[in-house]
């Protein structure tokens, strides 16, 4: 019965992802179809969204690609990073597509805000914004090389209190493959943090990464 009872918790302890989809001036989207991928283990897993919102469950800690896509909308694609025993929460906010958008991908918004705690202090705050101080050149997809497609891919991100980055999201994109090489390759940048009153926070960023054929 102890048995039991303690792989029960271990199942129910596994973390996940839920999060809403809408888009930007139309609201909730049914029937968006959500892909996970483990960076990992290259694990896929698909759901869809009902009523606006989706959810899965049992992952491993580690990265995970995600691409939403919807008829009407550009696909969106980000990466999370998935660690402890919690459900990890975004939004994801969709674009309306038109013709000449073919191929491209993006977001009309972060997949979410920063985090941090009220200030006690009257006083004004004292920032020190957050810097680089490791980059990693993202891979060049062959395809998009052969065929001349360049161009930057423009993301927002969440930079933790560690100078490690969460979160990332492909606002734009000249193709999907480009825009999923960048966003591995800038999951693995490392920041001196933003300081918040000599304390480490969160922070949102945006940054371009170029492909340019050279």
């Amino acid at each position: 019965m102890f048995l039991t009872a303690s792989l029960t918790t271990a199942v129910l302890a596994l973390p996940g992802l839920s999060g809403t989809v809408r888009e930007a001036s139309a609201g909730a989207i049914d029937g968006a179809i959500i892909t996970v991928v483990d960076t990992g283990t290259g694990k896929v897993l698909q759901t869809s969204s009902t009523s606006g919102t989706f959810s899965f469950s049992g992952f491993s800690v580690g990265d995970y690609l995600i691409r939403v896509e919807n008829d009407s909308c550009l696909p969106v694609l980000g990466l999370f990073h998935v660690s402890g025993d919690e459900m990890h929460s975004i939004g994801v906010v969709m674009l309306k597509a038109v013709p000449s958008d073919a191929g491209t991908a993006g977001a009309a918004s972060p997949l979410r805000s920063q985090v941090r705690s009220e200030r006690s202090s009257s006083k004004p705050p004292k920032v020190r914004p957050a810097e680089v101080r490791q980059k990693i050149l993202p891979v060049y997809p062959d395809a998009d090389r052969k065929a001349g497609v360049e161009g930057p891919v423009r993301l927002s991100m969440i930079i933790l209190p560690d100078g490690t980055v969460d979160d990332l999201v492909a606002l734009s994109a000249p193709d999907g493959g480009m825009a999923v090489a960048a966003l591995l390759a800038v999951r693995r940048w490392r920041y001196i943090p933003t300081y918040l009153d000599d304390q480490p926070v969160e922070a949102s960023l945006t940054v371009d990464v170029t492909f340019q054929k050279h």
